[in-house]
């Protein structure tokens, strides 16, 4: 007689009942909407300042970024020229869609302080400086040379 080898219809159910069970107890704790709540708002000013730089250097007008425990904005640092339509100092940058660029810190994202950056018309950053989210789980680090570094 041939020996057969392998687990029964029955082991198998009970083992994917196991996981299934462990799944639905176990996995939330593991998972909090929370979690992804600090990602996305990181992703979201990190994104911005990002935006900041590259229309600064499109546009070869200083712009100014702004972080702090209620949200972030994107105004104009100087004047942009000299026509009444021209942009001036601390005029808020538009958005694509024609509104104010600028976002609300709706889940109340924990900062380790307020981040004020200026970007030149080359890209670069004054003064330098970084900002801690989520109690130091995400950090955004904006160096002199306009470099932007992130961890994790």
């Amino acid at each position: 007689m041939v020996e057969q080898r392998g687990f029964t219809i029955v082991e198998l159910i009970m083992v994917i009942v196991i996981i299934g069970i462990l799944a639905a107890v176990v996995g939330p704790r593991f998972f909090s909407k929370s979690n992804f709540d600090e990602r996305f708002y990181f992703e979201e000013v990190l994104s911005s300042v990002r935006y900041a730089q590259k229309l600064a250097v499109a546009s070869g007008c200083p712009i100014r970024f702004l972080v702090d425990s209620d949200g972030y904005k994107l105004n104009y640092a100087k004047d942009c020229g000299v026509e009444p339509t021209d942009p001036k100092a601390n005029d808020p940058v538009a958005d694509p869609s024609g509104s104010n660029y600028q976002g609300v810190n709706k889940h109340q994202v924990s900062i380790n302080k307020d981040l004020t950056v200026t970007f030149d018309s080359l890209g670069a950053a004054s003064p330098s400086d970084n900002v801690e989210f989520a109690g130091g789980i995400f950090k955004l680090t904006v160096h002199s040379t306009g470099f932007i570094e992130v961890s994790p």
